[in-house]
């Protein structure tokens, strides 16, 4: 088992040591995910809340992991979308979605990923994701870059004019879309594909040049953030404040901004009025 690093040079080496490790699983997981979505049934399909639904497969693919992750890590607590969360006052913590993007998925729709994150003290150290449809894993260790499909990624250099174009996403109840207006009267095109995990891969790889939402849960943003993060983007909240390290752990939605430096300050600056209304 190995020992809780209680440094911040032992924290990296813990989570690089585990890295191949979680990619192995990440990759398990999205096989798995991606054989069942085929045979998935309206019954396999249920309401959490309002445009809030879970499959029968999000809760075998959360179980599946946590049962791994906390034998590669046993110390660790654990904080997932489908089951309650454990031990999340810990040092290192998993953070995990197992389908993000449910909608998409269980429509058959090809636009959703498996994502895991390990944070230390808060701050995510280690991620994996999988997305679909690209089949690609992409992994990262805080200070230590990111790769996609084992290659390094470096987030290209974006723009912001009638050629860019945004990923968004938006409450689905009580919605204030004066965001929206306000990116398009700037030229971009905007893009919602469903699922906040593989809009920030996209802004990492460099197929979108920004990504803007109101919504995003912690296990919306821990992994993929950080992919994001250490292949040279930024990402803060409207206010241009870090969304790392979580210094609060429940499960809130953070409204965030993504892109490459240049064009994220210019993005803040459009959105530097627009109000983030959550759901009532």
């Amino acid at each position: 088992m190995p020992r809780m690093a209680t440094t911040r040079l032992a924290a990296v080496r813990l989570a690089v040591s585990l890295r191949p490790a979680l990619e192995r699983l990440v990759a398990k997981a999205a096989r798995q995910a991606a054989s069942r979505q085929r045979g998935l049934r309206a019954a396999d399909v249920h309401r959490k809340g309002p445009g809030d639904f879970v499959t029968a497969v999000d809760q075998r693919i959360e179980r599946l992991l946590r049962t791994a992750l906390l034998r590669l890590l046993p110390a660790a607590g654990f904080l997932g979308e489908e089951s309650p969360a454990e031990g999340v006052d810990r040092e290192w913590i998993w953070v995990v979605d197992p389908i993000d993007g449910t909608s998409n998925y269980s429509r058959q729709l090809p636009h959703f990923a498996v994502a895991v994150a390990l944070l230390w003290r808060g701050q995510p150290q280690l991620a994996c994701i999988h997305c679909a449809p690209e089949q690609a894993l992409y992994s990262a260790v805080h200070g230590q870059g990111t790769r996609r499909s084992g290659r390094r990624l470096r987030t290209p250099r974006a723009r912001l004019d009638d050629g860019a174009v945004l990923g968004v996403q938006w409450f689905r109840t009580a919605p204030d879309l004066r965001f929206l207006a306000r990116l398009q009267q700037g030229g971009a095109r905007l893009r919602t594909l469903g699922s906040t995990v593989t809009q920030l891969a996209d802004v990492a790889s460099g197929r979108l040049d920004g990504n803007v939402q109101q919504p995003g849960r912690i296990w919306d943003l821990a992994a993929a953030g950080l992919i994001a993060t250490e292949a040279g983007a930024k990402l803060t909240d409207w206010a241009g404040r870090a969304v790392f390290p979580f210094h609060d752990l429940t499960v809130g939605h953070r409204a965030t901004v993504a892109a490459a430096p240049a064009v994220h300050r210019k993005l803040l600056r459009w959105l530097a009025d627009c109000p983030v209304v959550p759901p009532a």
